[in-house]
């Protein structure tokens, strides 16, 4: 007898309504058996007031059958409760990824398919009306899924089967023949194959375009290795040949092409990160499009599809060049030179480094052009922080007679009014100008040429007066500011109002070089050879601005000291 009741279905005594195993079970007229609970449930929802039918059969009451316990099955069930039974694998109650049964009482079962014109979704048991029943041939039924309501017009509660694109929405029939009724409308399943194309071709060339983009910023990389290994085994062999007099002089040379390189490989790297960073990111929409794509429902892709954020805009990567010629041509032909000319390298002197690591002015005033440029080197090897200045003038500053070119790198006083705007920066009576660049804990260098009857060259703290016609306002007039007059006829330096007149005259050509953390300013005499001028020693307490003080119809031009931009 055991073994009969283990070879039972639990499906014979189980709630057609909430398909579990019945409780309290009572008995209809047509010899269904329901939970009591289920079935007075069942008939307190139904939507026809008086009228009352089976669940399973769909037998229709007239009048509210009164339910009689049925005392057999309860203690059948009571019986065989706790002894092991075949479930069957019909019992699928939902989970929480299915979409519950709309009609279950109590547990839901998983539903089956969904009614577009009943809004519900119906598991397998109470889904048979629909599929037995004439009356609900017309009605349309589709796959699953737990957002109806996504899918109901709030203004007319029908269905949504159509998409204006005039208006970005989905509407129903109704919608479309009354304020929709001049628009642009299709059908969500036209709308969506469309987006869903556009949007995945424009992925597939932005990607095309990174991975293009990478692959030509990596052969960059690899032209400029070449490129700085090329530069380099030229000047080795050339080194070679000046013995160990010069070669300190190619140590150097060597450092700068190889910073270049490291300084050109980062900022190609540098692409190559933000280009695969954009690479990563389209890959990753274009997964989420792809996961979203996997749904039938037209109109949940709809309305989900604006959830996926809109590609980022495209942010122009930098185009990497190669610059085969690192070293100016001037600097190629002293070299040659040089070889010819062993016997003056013992004159040669460049800027020392002292015990401190400070870097201290050149011992003798006469220096050829050559030694110049690696004076300059000398200050960056020395000094891992310092650097040659690139300088622009500041409008804001300049006086209203002075007239900036060449992009802001020339001042002229043009003897006329200038319409710059009112600005508290400005110098309102004396022709000057300060460079916007502030100087300060490094070393600096940089060259200025002038032209003209006089021109006043220097550097001033900011809080140098601006305003009236001060005696304290020119550079060099005041305790903020240390400046060189040049003229045809003399050159003399200045610091708070205290001149001294120079025996050396200068060049049109000016080398200012600065040590901020040293409290050292050079002025230096620029044409095939280099003079030092003078020398500031001072303790410099705030940032120091480049400016100029521009005589009658003359100018001044900040010049580009920088090697690789030549």
């Amino acid at each position: 007898m055991a073994a009969a009741h283990r070879l039972l279905s639990a499906d014979q005594y189980c709630c057609s309504v909430c398909l579990d195993v019945q409780k309290e079970p009572v008995s209809l007229t047509c010899g269904h058996n329901y939970c009591l609970s289920c079935i007075n449930g069942y008939w307190d929802i139904s939507d026809e007031e008086g009228i009352y039918n089976c669940p399973l059969c769909s037998q229709i009451f007239n009048v509210r059958p009164v339910v009689k316990k049925n005392v057999m099955l309860k203690d059948l069930i009571a019986q065989l409760n706790g002894i092991e039974v075949c479930v069957s694998p019909y019992l699928n109650y939902s989970g929480p990824d299915d979409v519950p049964c709309d009609v279950c009482i109590g547990r839901k079962m998983r539903a089956v398919k969904s009614c577009l014109t009943c809004m519900a979704s119906y598991c397998e048991t109470h889904l048979q009306p629909h599929q037995q029943s004439e009356a609900f041939n017309a009605h349309k039924l589709e796959e699953p899924t737990g957002n109806l309501e996504e899918k109901m017009c709030m203004k007319h509660q029908k269905v949504l089967e159509i998409f204006c694109r005039t208006s970005e929405s989905c509407i129903c029939l109704l919608c479309m023949v009354t304020e929709h009724k001049s628009h642009d409308t299709v059908t969500p399943e036209e709308e969506r194959a469309e987006r869903q194309v556009r949007r995945q071709a424009e992925i597939k060339r932005r990607i095309e375009e990174k991975e293009k983009k990478l692959e030509s910023t990596k052969e960059t990389i690899a032209r400029i290795q070449s490129s700085a290994d090329s530069e380099m085994q030229e000047h080795e062999d050339l080194f070679l040949s000046v013995l160990q007099s010069i070669e300190r002089l190619r140590s150097e040379i060597t450092k700068v092409i190889r910073d270049h390189e490291t300084r050109e490989v980062r900022k190609a790297e540098k692409v190559i990160d933000q280009l695969e960073m954009e690479i990563m990111e389209l890959k990753r929409r274009d997964a989420e499009l792809a996961e979203l794509s996997q749904t039938e429902d037209h109109i949940h892709f709809l309305k989900m599809f604006p959830s996926i954020p809109d590609l980022p805009q495209d942010e122009d990567s930098p185009d990497m060049k190669v610059n085969g010629n690192l070293l100016p041509e001037m600097l190629r032909k002293d070299v040659v030179d040089l070889k010819k000319s062993l016997e003056e390298i013992v004159g040669w002197e460049f800027v020392k480094t002292n015990e401190t690591g400070g870097c201290s002015s050149l011992r003798s005033h006469h220096v050829s052009r050559f030694n110049l440029f690696f004076c300059s080197f000398s200050f960056l090897l020395s000094c891992p922080h310092s650097d040659f200045c690139t300088l622009t003038l500041d409008p804001n500053t300049a006086n209203r007679r002075l007239r900036l070119s060449e992009k802001n790198k020339k001042v002229t006083d043009k003897r006329t009014v200038t319409p710059y705007p009112t600005h508290p920066d400005r110098f309102d009576f004396w022709p000057q100008v300060l460079c916007r660049e502030a100087l300060s804990g490094t070393r600096w260098y940089w060259e200025v040429q002038w032209s003209g009857e006089r021109a006043v060259i220097g550097v001033a703290y900011k809080g140098i007066e601006r305003k009236g016609h001060s005696d304290v306002c020119p550079l060099g007039s005041n305790d903020k500011s240390w400046c060189l007059f040049c003229s045809d006829s003399s050159y003399i330096v200045l610091h708070d109002n205290k001149a001294i007149q120079l025996s050396a005259h200068g060049s049109h050509r000016i080398g200012v070089y600065l040590d901020w953390p040293a409290g050292l300013l050079s002025f230096y005499s620029i044409s095939y050879k280099m003079i030092l001028l003078h020398s500031f020693n001072a303790s410099f307490t705030e940032p120091l601005y480049p400016g100029f003080w521009v005589g009658p119809d003359s100018s001044i031009t900040i010049c580009n000291q920088n090697p690789f931009d030549q």
